[in-house]
């Protein structure tokens, strides 16, 4: 009965010993396999081209020796290389430190690499390496990777791989890839067209216009003006100075300034010009009209008479015997497109007549009836040694001349006697 109990009580311990150790075996090599699965230090690198935002980073958390999913293209044109942003993230455990290699370039092309700075870390990235600070987990910094083909042969395309290694841990590593394309260049753009303008008689009148590149290189565009005798033409920049090109555009962008035209100080209303606006860069150009109008005032005065003795209309002319009453009326009109300032009238009487007193007058009826228009809405008239004296418009004093707006007419009023 002794043996059969003590061997009842040690087959379980046996056992339970075996289960011991299998657990403790397992707490032992579980986290060094899971730690093994995603690397207690591991640089993760990311490219996308220069000119997009950061969601467009391609390859985060993919991890390869040799890039072939995390690779980025576009073309690049004469003058304009092809621009990558490579961003590289410490995807590891702990701080850790990389070392970054990218390819130097070779036959056909050249590569720059710059850190967030600006600085230049060709040497670096090309030679032994440009050794990163100390990043957190999660922390990253990015670099600018500039390809610049030598010579455009369209079709010809040109890799860059850039490789980040941990420091801590060289066996961690990741690699993208970048791959310029040459394009054929095509030069062109796109000139704005203002509408024609007017001015006043010794006025500028300014147009602003916009040149953009749309071709597919850099082009610097010169800027003339063709413009007839005695309008003086000058192209401007928005600070004012004068202009003669739009300076170096990359593609998509925009140079604005303004082409001013004087108008000639005697220019007579109606008169215009047409100037023309050349625009001239590298394998393309274009050129655009515009017409410049003068509005001016154009005053005309108008005379004539009537018999109020014989009676009669308002004629060119009239008969009429010693004694007999003459009425004028002098009719002032502006059919120019401006206003005309300043406005009087300063004539003599006519011969062999003499002034009837009080029967000059202003007014707005033709007709010789109705009473006086408002002296500061029409202006005043009166005889003064032997001279028939209106100063017209409105605004006018007895000294100075007033305004009378395009399309009014204004009449001036009085009577002689024949002598």
């Amino acid at each position: 009965m002794a043996l059969t109990k003590t061997n009842t009580y040690f087959r379980p311990r046996a056992f339970l010993v075996v289960r011991l150790f299998l657990v403790l075996w397992l707490l032992i090599s579980i986290p060094f396999t899971a730690r093994g699965a995603w690397g207690a230090f591991q640089p993760d690198l990311a490219v996308r081209a220069a000119a997009d935002s950061d969601a467009a980073y391609l390859g985060s958390g993919v991890i390869e020796a040799a890039a072939s999913l995390q690779s980025v293209s576009q073309g690049a044109f004469e003058g304009n290389p092809a621009r990558y942003r490579v961003q590289v993230k410490n995807a590891g455990d702990f701080p850790d430190r990389f070392l970054l290699k990218g390819t130097g370039g070779g036959g056909g092309f050249a590569v720059a690499y710059q850190d967030g700075a600006g600085l230049d870390r060709t040497l670096e990235f090309a030679g032994e390496g440009l050794l990163t600070a100390a990043l957190a987990p999660g922390a990253s910094v990015s670099f600018l990777v500039q390809v610049t083909p030598a010579a455009i042969t369209p079709g010809a395309s040109f890799r860059v791989a850039v490789t980040a290694v941990s420091v801590s841990d060289g066996a961690r590593l990741d690699q993208v890839k970048t791959e310029t394309v040459a394009c054929g260049s095509t030069p062109a753009l796109t000139v704005s067209a203002p509408p024609d303008g007017t001015g006043l008689p010794g006025s500028v009148v300014a147009y602003a216009y916009t040149v953009t590149n749309v071709g597919s290189t850099v082009n610097d565009f010169a800027l003339s003006t063709v413009a007839p005798g005695g309008w003086p033409t000058l192209v401007r920049g928005d600070d004012g100075a004068p202009k003669l090109s739009t300076g170096p555009l990359a593609p998509g962008l925009s140079s604005r300034f303004v082409v001013a035209v004087t108008v000639p100080p005697e220019s007579l209303d109606g008169a215009n010009a047409v100037t023309r606006l050349v625009v001239a860069g590298t394998g393309a150009g274009g050129s655009d009209d515009v017409t410049t109008t003068a509005l001016a005032a154009a005053v005309t005065v108008t005379e004539t008479v009537r018999n109020i003795t014989q009676g009669g209309s308002f004629q060119t002319s009239a008969a009429a015997y010693l004694g007999d009453t003459l009425e004028y009326r002098m009719s002032v009109t502006n059919s120019g497109s401006a206003q005309a300032n300043a406005l009087s009238i300063d004539e003599p009487l006519p011969q062999h007549t003499a002034p009837v007193a009080g029967t000059f007058w202003v007014g707005t009826s033709g007709t010789g009836g109705g009473s006086p228009c408002a002296g500061a809405e029409c202006g005043t008239a009166k005889e003064n040694a032997g001279r028939v004296i209106a100063r017209l418009g409105q605004g006018a004093t007895d000294s100075v001349g007033g305004a009378l707006s395009p399309g009014k007419t204004l009449y001036v009023y009085f009577r002689v006697q024949v002598e």
